[in-house]
């Protein structure tokens, strides 16, 4: 099973279930792996990468080699500075040496899947290498990128419009074509909650979902929304009953 699917089925059970952790079944103590001179102790899948080099992973650590424009270029994904306990305060993500991405203060003996770093969707568009990062399993934290080979951000969103429009990360949320990306993004919580109250409740032309369409052209990113959904047509198409 490819990890893109394996971190489908951890987002839709934890989100739409919330029945078990599928991560906990695949949980392990690497009685073996060091890292700074201390014995790693994180789940496995505390870091996911899709795609990583062959004999270039294992739970702490995950090389990417991808080309751009006929050039072989060199992600590294990484936890570092581990505790004692054999957990990582820090998650750093670079490309030829140069660093994009940094999270600090992570807690996962703690928080677990909470704080799993998941790195999907790499496609690369002229100069860009365009990804996706879900910070935990919890849903609706997911964030777009686009790099350039030295590392710098020319795209980086995670609320897509106004009004806590999020993507929509535990169904398939992007999607790709030419110098063009949609993604799929939402206001409803845990299925039925729009604006901290019951969809039902939401009038019947708000926009509660939606997708828009990123078009890259002369190395600049745009975005248009390019289809709404309404709460009455959302309500239609789940089978919400509103009469209760």
């Amino acid at each position: 099973m490819k990890k893109a699917k394996i971190i489908g089925i951890v987002l839709t059970v934890l989100v739409l279930a919330g029945l078990i952790i599928f991560a906990t079944a695949h949980k392990f103590e690497d009685s073996h792996l060091r890292v700074e001179g201390i014995r790693v102790k994180v789940g496995e899948y505390a870091l996911l990468v899709d795609g990583c080099d062959k004999d270039s992973e294992n739970v702490a650590y995950c090389k990417k080699t991808i080309e751009v424009n006929g050039e072989k270029e060199v992600l590294e994904f990484k936890f570092i500075n581990f505790k004692e306990n054999g957990f990582p305060k820090t998650l750093a993500a670079t490309i030829n040496g140069k660093e994009f991405y940094k999270k600090d203060n992570l807690n996962l003996e703690v928080n677990d899947s909470l704080e799993y770093q998941i790195f999907l969707n790499f496609k690369v568009m002229d100069d860009y290498i365009i990804f996706t990062l879900t910070d935990g399993t919890k849903g609706r934290n997911t964030t777009i990128y686009a790099i350039d080979t030295n590392g710098n951000i020319v795209l980086q969103e995670k609320e897509i419009d106004k009004n806590d429009m999020l993507i929509k990360d535990y169904v398939e949320f992007l999607t790709f074509k030419d110098n063009t990306f949609t993604v799929y993004a939402t206001r409803v919580i845990d299925e039925n909650k729009y604006n901290d109250k019951d969809i039902c409740k939401a009038k019947s032309k708000d926009v509660v979902e939606a997708y828009y369409t990123y078009t890259l052209k002369n190395g600049k990113f745009t975005k248009k929304q390019t289809k709404a959904i309404t709460a009455k047509e959302y309500i239609k198409t789940n089978e919400i009953d509103c009469s209760k």
